[in-house]
């Protein structure tokens, strides 16, 4: 049975099949009309010429027919029973006058141009038959003979050119449509490709788009049309609902601001953070990347755009602040408890020393947690840097007095060198917090091994070094270490309690008296933390 493919191809070239015999057909027969109207007025007598009207009626009779017959009922060979016509209506029309045998180019052109060479030889013969006929009473000398030869080779000449032309169009045609064939399997490879890469960018939950220098959108993947409600089937110019803000209702950014226009100028940027406010009237936070991309089909650069969610994480810092007043707030009553009834047993005459110098130690402490406690509870505009010159090296020696027993428990050793005053100026009982809770992860993190603190000047910087022999960190987790609530995966592992904050406000703290804090760690080598603070001035303008 055949298939749609084939039926469709057969049924191709039946329509070119009648139509061809309605070309040929009515060309010649236009032809010869022409012919007729210029003899009716050059040469009258010709008209009454009985094979001349012969041919005519043959000619017109033939055309009649090819109009009436239903050639798609029929095989191709059939159609050559009106060229074979016209070469007789021919003959008969060069009885009257040998000049209108050169009609014959008109049949052959029909047969070469359709058929094969056994059909054109066919032709060729009737052509000669019927010349020889036409001559056959006039008597055939070597002039007729010789003018019958070159007229059939002409023709033959003419009918073979033509064959070769057309095997060569259609073995043409063959490889075109053999070329468009494969192109057309190409195409759909390519397209069934691009649609399973299509489906996998789909996939990938992080929002992604590439973008060109024009700013337009050259891909964007579903979540990226999601955040932004952009239209799957035209997204290019990112006309999409959400309004990119500066912060959490904040302002919102102007055109030259925006993601799309910073990747479309070649910025990078590296986990920005980025506010969205969308149609329905929510915000969500993203951290904003942009690299550079692969060039697109036009060798353009583009850039790639990537949203990482952190709508969640923003909306935890939104809340740590008030969760940590309430848990402040609570902590506050018993310390003070604490604290009041550690004055009263002070007060006692029936301490002895180390009872009285313990009882220092548990005020001390109390003191210095109620005085955390309420810098928590007060609020943020009312943090003040700015304090007293206080000896850096002194502060890093009670730190370490205060921790020694600690790391003893451990069997860990702490040496500390720092000698001369080392001034700074600042909050005395923030930057101990700051050594503290160095100290405490160097401590906590080393098993059975030494820490090592050091202070000390170098030019207008004073840096406190603290490194330890512990069990480090790798470079993905070190690189989130200020992130909050973070802690390292060997930390989880080793099942170490802590929080994950205590190094963001280490560095908050060290950051708001203009200093820096530095960290270098190895994997199961150890870890080095660097504070530096700007060196005290004087009211004259000079360092102590």
């Amino acid at each position: 049975m055949k298939t749609y493919e084939s039926r469709w191809a057969d049924s191709q070239l039946i329509g070119t099949r009648v139509r061809s015999v309605w070309q040929w057909q009515l060309i010649f027969t236009f032809s010869v009309v022409a012919i007729g109207l210029v003899v009716a007025v050059l040469d009258v007598d010709l008209l009454t010429h009985g094979a001349f009207l012969l041919g005519i009626i043959l000619i017109v009779a033939a055309s009649t027919a090819s109009l009436v017959i239903p050639w798609a009922r029929y095989s191709k060979r059939t159609a050559l029973v009106m060229p074979y016509l016209d070469i007789i209506a021919i003959g008969l029309l060069s009885i009257a006058d040998a000049n209108l045998g050169y009609l014959w180019v008109f049949p052959i052109a029909w047969v070469a141009t359709y058929y094969a060479m056994r059909e054109l030889i066919v032709a060729l013969t009737l052509t000669a038959l019927v010349s020889l006929a036409d001559r056959w009473n006039e008597g055939l000398t070597v002039a007729v003979a010789l003018e019958l030869l070159i007229v059939i080779l002409a023709l033959a000449f003419l009918g073979i050119t033509m064959i070769i032309g057309a095997r060569r169009s259609k073995a043409f045609r063959h490889l075109t449509h053999r070329q468009a064939d494969r192109l057309d399997l190409t195409l759909q490879r390519v397209q069934s490709a691009e649609q399973r890469v299509n489906a996998l960018f789909d996939s990938i939950t992080v929002a992604l788009a590439r973008v060109n220098p024009s700013g337009e959108l050259v891909a964007a993947n579903a979540s990226y049309r999601a955040v932004y409600d952009l239209d799957p089937t035209d997204f290019r110019f990112a006309t999409g609902g959400a309004v990119e803000y500066d912060d959490y209702r904040g302002t919102a950014l102007p055109a030259s601001h925006t993601s799309i226009a910073r990747a479309a100028r070649g910025d990078s940027v590296d986990r920005e953070r980025l506010w969205l406010f969308d149609r329905s009237g929510t915000w969500r936070s993203f951290g904003l990347t942009i690299r550079p991309a692969e060039p697109n089909s036009l060798g353009e650069p583009t850039a790639l755009i990537e949203l990482e969610d952190l709508t969640a994480i923003a909306e935890a810092q939104r809340e740590q602040p008030t969760a940590a007043r309430v848990v402040s707030h609570e902590l506050r009553n018993p310390l003070t408890a604490i604290l009041g009834h550690a004055d009263l047993l002070l007060e006692s005459d029936g301490l002895s020393p180390a009872q009285r110098e313990h009882l220092a130690v548990i005020e001390s402490a109390s003191e210095r947690m109620l005085t955390l406690i309420q810098g928590l509870l007060a609020p943020a505009s009312e943090a003040d840097t700015a304090g007293t010159v206080f000896d850096m090296a002194a502060l890093v020696h009670a730190s370490v007095e205060a921790f020694t027993p600690a790391a003893s428990a451990a069997e860990v050793t702490i040496l500390c060198i720092a000698g001369h005053p080392l001034p700074v100026e600042g909050d005395a009982f923030r930057l101990r917090q700051v050594v503290d809770n160095v100290l405490s992860n160097a401590v906590k993190y080393t098993d059975r091994g030494s820490v090592r603190v050091s202070a000390d000047r170098v030019d207008d910087v004073i840096e406190v070094v603290v490194a330890d022999d512990g069990m480090g960190m790798s470079p993905e987790d070190l690189e989130r270490i200020f992130t909050p609530y973070f802690r390292a995966q060997s930390v989880q592992e080793g099942g170490i309690a802590g929080t994950g904050l205590g190094m963001g406000i280490t560095r908050d703290i060290v950051d708001s008296h203009g200093g820096t804090l530095t960290i270098d760690s190895t994997l199961g080598n150890g870890t080095t933390v660097t504070i530096a603070l700007p060196v005290a001035h004087t009211p004259e303008g000079g360092a102590e």
